[in-house]
């Protein structure tokens, strides 16, 4: 199959045109997408576009397309910040753990999160993910656990409930140093200094008794713990500190600590 070398205006074998692509690492800008406000449309390198297309597969060439000439809802959506993924926080080494106590704790530290960055644009659908594993010991006086993520104008734990799980009890023989893992998710629906986010999430407690339905339930987190989920208030408009904690129901030397934890901004 031929494609057209556009630099020599000549075709050529598909096989060479691939050896003109840049290799991966090679600094070369195919677009701009943030165009600024006096052009009409993104900027565009439109040689090494055309040769990016020769190479790719019809439906890939088509979507790529619909995107470059689609000018309603796209380029706000990007220029808003909605088209790309970061980390807003990890850990790097293991977290303080909690445990002694029956008073709420930090399992991984709070990240303050600026004024509007959970509304970029002033749009909705911000998606923030939580992805946190550790290990925690146990006694047999089969204590529960609850896990939350809180927001707060101040670090303290006193703030709204985002997500949260039900009172997870621990099995009656105890566990020394076992797994658990935590995973949530949280969307932005309106915004505004009482915009709502809506928080879904799971744990996974290698010592959580979970031999019913209604003990597995307990395990599921949103706003309203693991009732029926609901969208919860959060002021967008001013800093908030962003909290992942955890509590036990008995001030007895149970353990639980983190290892491994990342906030994200999937878009």
């Amino acid at each position: 199959m031929l494609h057209v070398d556009w630099k020599r205006k000549r075709w050529i074998p598909k096989r060479l045109a691939r050896d003109e692509v840049p290799p991966l690492g090679t600094r070369e800008i195919l677009c701009n997408w943030v165009r600024d406000e006096d052009l009409a449309a993104p900027m565009i390198e439109m040689k090494r576009y055309a040769k990016l297309l020769t190479l790719l597969p019809d439906k890939v060439v088509e979507n790529l397309e619909r995107s470059r000439l689609a000018q309603d809802g796209r380029i706000p959506m990007l220029k808003a910040g909605l088209g790309y993924e970061e980390l807003l926080s990890s850990v790097i080494v293991d977290g303080t753990a909690v445990g002694t106590s029956a008073a709420e704790a930090k399992l991984a530290p709070a990240l303050l999160i600026p004024a509007n960055y959970m509304q970029p644009g002033g749009i909705p659908g911000r998606h923030l993910r939580v992805t946190a594993r550790g290990r925690g010991t146990t006694l047999t006086t089969a204590a529960t656990m609850i896990l939350r993520h809180r927001i707060a104008a101040t670090d303290v734990i006193t703030g709204t409930a985002l997500c949260a799980s039900g009172a997870m009890a621990a099995d009656a023989t105890a566990q020394t140093a076992t797994q658990w893992q935590w995973d949530a998710d949280m969307v932005v629906r309106s915004v505004g200094s009482a915009g709502t986010v809506f928080a879904q999430g799971k744990a996974n407690l290698a010592w959580h008794v979970k031999n019913t339905g209604a003990l597995e339930a307990l395990a599921f987190a949103g706003s309203a713990g693991s009732a029926t989920p609901a969208a919860v208030t959060w002021d967008m408009t001013a800093a908030q500190f962003f909290q992942f904690t955890g509590i036990w129901s008995l001030a007895t030397a149970y353990s639980m600590q983190t290892h491994i934890y990342a906030l994200e901004a999937l878009n």
